[in-house]
C-alpha cells in the first residue's frame, strides 16, 4: 500500500486528511519540519504533503531539505495561500504540485499526478 506522510500543524485538518486518505494510503502525520524529517529517516514513505505554514521551518525549507535526504520523493505543497509566488517557489524547491486546502476533492488527483511522475495545481491558481 502507498504511503503518505502529512505534514501539518493543525491537529483537527491533520486527522481530517487522514480520514479521507486512510481508504486509499497508508497515511501518518507530523506536525513540525524537524519531525518529517526524522520519520523520513527511517519510513519509506513514498509521498509528502507539506502545509507551506509550519511552525519553526516552514514547507519550503522543508523541501529543499528533503531533497538532500530522499531525493526524488514526490512533494505536494498543501497550503491555505492562494499565491502565485508560492506555487513558483515551491515548484522551483522540487514540489510536484500545490493544492489549496479547500480543493480536497483536488488532492486525490494531486496524488495520482505525483505518483505517477506528474504535477498538479489546484484550479484557482491555475486560472491566475
Amino acid at each position: 500500500m502507498t504511503s503518505i506522510l502529512i505534514v501539518e500543524d493543525h491537529p483537527a485538518f491533520a486527522q481530517a486528511l487522514t480520514r479521507l486518505l486512510k481508504s486509499r494510503y497508508d497515511a501518518e502525520t507530523a506536525r513540525t519540519a524537524e519531525d518529517a524529517l526524522e520519520r523520513l529517516q527511517d519510513s519509506g514513505a513514498d509521498l509528502v504533503l507539506i502545509d507551506i505554514s509550519l511552525p519553526g521551518r516552514n514547507g519550503l525549507w522543508l523541501l529543499h531539505a528533503l531533497q538532500n535526504i530522499r531525493p526524488g520523493i514526490p512533494c505536494l505543497i498543501l497550503s491555505g495561500y492562494d499565491s502565485r509566488l508560492y506555487l513558483q517557489q515551491a515548484l522551483e524547491a522540487g514540489a510536484r504540485g500545490y493544492i489549496l486546502k479547500e480543493d480536497l476533492p483536488g488532492l486525490l488527483e494531486g496524488i495520482q499526478a505525483a505518483l505517477s511522475g506528474g504535477t498538479y495545481v489546484s484550479a484557482a491558481l491555475r486560472d491566475k
